[in-house]
């Protein structure tokens, strides 16, 4: 039977121990990796009892499950949304897309998908959260192409297809660059994503 104590600190999942305990855990599996990190170094580097760390999660698995989510929703609200977006699509692509690629080359976004990259095959949850964040970024990229479509400032075009084909373009083909840790040219980068909209305005602009 748990104590109260115990049960007490699951009743404040969103307390700022359960943050810290988070945060400590992302620079653990950072430094260590999924497979050798272990809940008494999250635990030191949080400042709290393994106990604690318990409390709030189940196992190593619920607790880096709990950094990808967080991570990837952090990441999504920082993608422009459709609304936010200028009424040019030319403008509104060049900031959408640009944003994507920069938050895909970050450090942290780069780190945490190696993790889940080579955890995949045992543990697809992770992979499969990662996945979703991507949708979402996609299914807004789509939202913006419908809403430039209807005010008349694009052909008809299927939103789903194209939101995927850029997506691929700039936000996959940077995860995969950074992946491979190659080398980042930031103004060849830059200038990849602005033919991208060069070509895509050339099929699809008015």
């Amino acid at each position: 039977m748990e104590s109260a104590a115990v049960t007490n600190e699951r009743e404040t999942a969103g307390s700022p121990r359960r943050q810290a305990i988070l945060d400590a855990a992302k620079q653990v599996f950072f430094e260590e990796g999924y497979a050798t990190a272990s809940m008494d170094r999250i635990a030191a580097r949080a400042g709290v009892t393994k106990r604690t760390v318990y409390a709030h999660f189940e196992n190593k698995h619920a607790l880096f499950a709990a950094v990808v989510a967080q991570a990837c929703a952090n990441v999504v609200s920082q993608l422009p949304t459709p609304e936010s977006l200028p009424d040019d699509p030319r403008e509104g692509l060049a900031i959408a897309l640009h944003r994507s690629r920069e938050l895909m080359q970050s450090a942290n976004c780069i780190r945490l998908e190696r993790i889940i990259a080579a955890e995949t095959e045992r543990h697809p949850a992770f992979a499969a959260t990662l996945s979703a964040a991507f949708a979402a970024g996609e299914a807004m990229l789509a939202q913006s192409l419908i809403r430039w479509g209807a005010a008349g400032r694009l052909k008809p075009l299927d939103a789903a297809v194209v939101a995927r084909m850029l997506n691929d373009q700039v936000g996959c083909a940077t995860s995969f660059r950074g992946l491979l840790g190659e080398p980042r040219d930031e103004a060849l980068g830059r200038a990849a994503v602005d033919e991208a909209i060069r070509l895509f305005l050339i099929g699809y602009g008015i």
